[in-house]
């Protein structure tokens, strides 16, 4: 069963705890395509690999398997695993006190 990179984006996106797919410190996480990379995501037939910065706030330790339930039903019996690579930084507007 091949694997679509683009299913796997889509499904780790829509996944509340996610902020955004990760490359890596050097940019070297990604799943090429012809014409085009795939950051954030490495692709074998061995594992799954996908990279993520979370959101502020979620409870880190629930980040992987949410993704692994959003991404398993892709990747058929090839395990996934989660890093994650980042946390999205509050924004100034939830930092500071009304007013």
């Amino acid at each position: 069963m091949a694997i679509d990179p683009d299913a796997v984006v889509i499904a780790t996106l829509s996944c509340p705890s996610v902020a955004a797919m990760a490359s890596g410190r050097r940019d070297e996480v990604a799943t090429y395509l012809p014409g085009r990379r795939v950051p954030g995501l490495r692709i074998s037939s061995q594992e799954v690999e996908v990279h993520v910065v979370a959101r502020w706030g979620v409870f880190l330790p629930a980040v992987g398997p949410e993704i692994q339930n959003a991404v398993a039903p892709l990747a058929g019996d090839v395990p996934v695993t989660v890093f994650v690579d980042d946390i999205q930084a509050p924004s100034e507007e939830l930092a500071l006190p009304p007013g």
